[in-house]
């Protein structure tokens, strides 16, 4: 029962504390739970990612190692053709397309360009057959369906339901040569079946590229990067070194196989030695509480089951008690749900939360909708308040923002003194906005210590509602350069928002509305003259605040795409992104090959 309410009680203090870091203006939102990112790509964006993702994997095509096929034909029983092998494939300019509907994506290339090689044995017409037979076409056609799928860790999957090829035509040569009435003879029985034989040869490798290649490499890709990897993230090097991590760990395990499998032996062997001990006692012919009181507690069997609880125990500590503060914060692109595939393109819904190591948000999205289908752009995204706030929140609870301005801080420096004249560099300093602290510490250099008292907020409205809020309350320190703790104010600033964007992220600049100063030692910073404090206290709180946000909060698009020329507008607790963006082709045709190189 005490255990019970010990439990309780630390997870009462932890659901308070969370709610006490939360600001005020997101109480609300701590009962929403939806997708921070909402995405569309379109038709348009579709065609663009199956063309670049389509060359990736004909490049590899040749690369792919299946066990060889024989084939007969149907129309001709009496022949075979084995060792068939694949030894060019091309897919000519402007012959692809794509399509998504029935939740599938369709993909279709006309004029493939594919040259095979086969061995072809039995008899035609009466004529023995023993030869290589070249075959190539440039008129044949391939359609593929994809099911996108979630896997476990929130990146996608993708699984082929449908794939076929059609031939036509097609040029044959046959080594060594036939006549041309036998060649043409073994042309039209193969004809009849060529796009089941090419079918065969290239539905397979699709398959096999798609499972042992992308589909595993994202299963081993995180979901989520540090913050500091969202301008650079080597996606490369991130499987990379998933896949060393997972032959440690598979190294290890049979390791530890090898521990279970002595421990069972061990164990086996106690049994024995107990059994043997019984046998012993029981033998002894002792009177039967003494027999009872020497079985009860074994000493071998003591020994081994203290051993085995000290050590699980200790493990236990090993394993809850972290002492280690997380330092970075860490974006979730995870989808949330399987893509929703439409007409309209391909609709993901993602998490886009920004939170420290092993944190969670105690607040949510507000539901939000995709704009209007626009084929002119290639992504559509509407990113929820959630995110900034999200990064807002953790930022805070890590002490991310806190903030120093002292006589060193560029253009404030000289004025971060509580006496100053000509001799100092400033005719104007902060002694002069606070003559009770000038007086308290005269001739003294002073710094400003900025902490958050709880998560700053960004709230979201479209331009005519007032567009982008920001509010803030903080506690500021002031101290002497030989750190002498001199007084304490709260600050609180409501201001307005401007945002840019960048190809990776959206930047703000904070113009202050507002500024409320309170003070917490009025023996020092005497309230009256915080109320007068006025434009120097704006001008060094805004600069504050926007250092802060300098940094920008980065997009929460997937860093294998690059924004190009991308247009923001303001909704309704959220932003609303239009742009078209580009791939990595290079980083596409690595995720598709064979071996992965950095």
């Amino acid at each position: 029962m005490w255990e019970f309410l010990l439990i309780v009680t630390a997870t009462a203090n932890v659901v308070f504390g969370q709610i006490e870091d939360v600001n005020a203006q997101l109480f609300n939102d701590r009962q929403f739970e939806g997708a921070g990112v909402k995405s569309r790509l379109t038709t348009t964006g579709t065609n663009y990612v199956a063309g670049v993702v389509a060359n990736a994997l004909v490049v590899h095509f040749a690369d792919v190692r299946l066990p060889p096929k024989t084939f007969q034909l149907q129309n001709a029983p009496t022949v075979t053709v084995s060792n068939t092998s694949l030894t060019s494939f091309r897919l000519l300019p402007n012959t692809f397309s794509s399509l998504t509907a029935d939740g599938l994506l369709h993909f279709r290339a006309t004029n493939v360009a594919i040259s095979t090689k086969s061995t072809v044995r039995g008899v035609l017409r009466g004529v023995p057959l023993a030869h290589q037979l070249l075959v190539d076409t440039a008129k044949a056609q391939l359609e593929v369906s994809l099911r996108v799928i979630k896997q476990a860790n929130g990146n996608p999957a993708f699984k082929m339901t449908s794939c076929s090829v059609r031939a036509p035509s097609a040029n044959g040569d046959a080594i060594p040569k036939l006549s041309p009435q036998n060649e043409r003879n073994l042309m039209e029985a193969l004809m009849r079946e060529l796009g089941a034989v090419f079918g065969k040869l290239m539905c397979p490798r699709i398959a096999n590229i798609l499972d042992t290649r992308i589909n595993q490499r994202f299963s081993l890709l995180s979901s989520k990067i540090s913050l500091e990897e969202t301008t650079n993230f080597d996606i490369v090097r991130s499987i990379l070194r998933a896949e060393e991590k997972l032959k440690r760990l598979v190294r290890q395990n049979l390791q530890v196989g090898d521990v279970v499998r002595r421990t069972l032996s061990s164990r086996r062997d106690i049994h024995a030695r107990l059994r043997r001990q019984v046998q012993r006692v029981r033998q002894m012919n002792w009177p039967a509480g003494q027999q009872r009181l020497m079985l009860r507690a074994p000493p071998v069997w003591n020994s081994f089951w203290n051993r085995r609880k000290r050590q699980e125990k200790f493990h236990l500590i090993v394993n809850t008690f972290n002492i280690s503060r997380a330092t970075s914060l860490r974006l979730d692109f995870a989808m949330l749900s399987a893509p929703l595939l439409t007409p309209n393109g391909i609709e993901i819904m993602t998490n886009g939360e920004i939170a420290a190591v092993g944190q969670s948000t105690p607040f949510g999205a507000r539901p939000m909708s995709l704009p209007p289908p626009n084929p002119q752009n290639m992504l559509q995204t509407v990113v929820s308040d959630f995110v900034p706030n999200s990064l807002l929140f953790h930022g805070h609870k890590t002490g991310m923002f806190d903030t120093r301005v002292d006589w060193n801080t560029a253009q404030l420096g000289p004025m971060m003194r509580t006496t100053c004249d000509l001799t100092t560099g400033s005719l104007f300093c902060v002694g002069d906005l606070f003559p009770t602290l000038r007086d308290s510490v005269p001739d003294k250099r002073l710094a400003f210590l900025f902490t958050t008292l709880s998560a700053p907020a960004v709230i979201v409205r479209p331009e005519q509602l007032g567009g982008i809020g920001f509010s803030l309350v903080g506690l500021i320190d002031i101290v002497t350069e030989d750190e002498q703790h001199v007084g304490q104010m709260q600050i609180n600033i409501t201001a307005n928002m401007k945002m840019r964007l960048t190809s990776t992220a959206v930047k703000g600049r904070v113009a202050v509305d507002d500024i409320v100063l309170k003070t917490r030692t009025p023996q020092i910073l005497v309230q009256e003259e915080l109320d007068d404090a006025g434009f120097l206290s704006r001008e060094i709180l805004q600069r504050m605040v926007n250092d802060i946000l300098k940094q920008g909060v980065p997009i929460p698009v997937h860093p294998l795409f690059k924004l190009v020329k991308p247009k923001l507008t303001l909704g309704n607790r959220s932003l609303v992104l239009e742009t078209n963006f580009s791939l990595n082709e290079h980083i596409i045709r690595q995720l598709t090959a064979e071996n992965l190189t950095v």
